[in-house]
């Protein structure tokens, strides 16, 4: 019995470094904490907005790579980064502005770098695959009436918990905190300066 666990130990590990597609269950929404942040952004009064993300296909960008770690740092992990930035953010959006596609105000989003990081729990084998560590940059530039800017938000997580609390939850918690830094700095470019 021992012999077969650990040959199917091994199998496991031989497929998860030799490149093996692995497909994680993400939530592609904003925590409900996150969405009450946003809220409290309120900027209701400079809204809705239209939203269009430059390049088109960002909304549905999902890359294929490996684990910034030792552990899972050849495998073929399937990470939403698109997915999960363009409808946290228009989610945020629209709790703080409103988001409306036939809206005359529109904000341009080109994402000139968007970038997800992540390592795999040190106790992988013993449990399903879960992440507890993860890290986002995402650089973007905003355009929306005659103001542009160009900005870098980051956010980077761990979770102390050996073998993660959730699967993806740091990562989804990095994710909610880049679209909520996001949020903040359209509504900081909304709202008129007070003069």
């Amino acid at each position: 019995m021992k012999r077969f666990a650990a040959r199917s130990l091994g199998v496991a590990a031989v497929l998860f470094l030799s490149g093996c597609a692995i497909n994680l269950p993400f939530n592609s929404r904003l925590s409900y904490q996150t969405v009450i942040d946003a809220q409290h952004l309120s900027a209701k009064s400079e809204g809705p907005i239209a939203i269009h993300w430059v390049p088109g296909s960002f909304p549905d960008r999902i890359d294929t790579q490996g684990a910034s770690g030792f552990v899972g740092g050849g495998s073929r992990t399937r990470i939403p980064t698109g997915v999960a930035l363009a409808g946290r953010i228009l989610e945020g959006l629209d709790a703080s502005v409103g988001v409306l596609e036939s809206s005359q105000k529109a904000l341009t989003i080109t994402v000139v770098n968007a970038e997800t990081k992540f390592q795999y729990s040190a106790g992988f084998f013993n449990v399903a695959p879960a992440m507890d560590e993860g890290e986002c940059t995402l650089e973007a530039t905003f355009a929306i009436g005659d103001k542009t800017w160009t900005k870098t938000f980051h956010s980077q997580l761990t979770d102390s918990k050996v073998g993660g609390t959730s699967q993806t939850g740091v990562l989804e918690k990095v994710w909610d905190n880049i679209a909520l830094q996001v949020v903040q700095n359209v509504v900081e470019h909304l709202k008129p300066v007070a003069g």
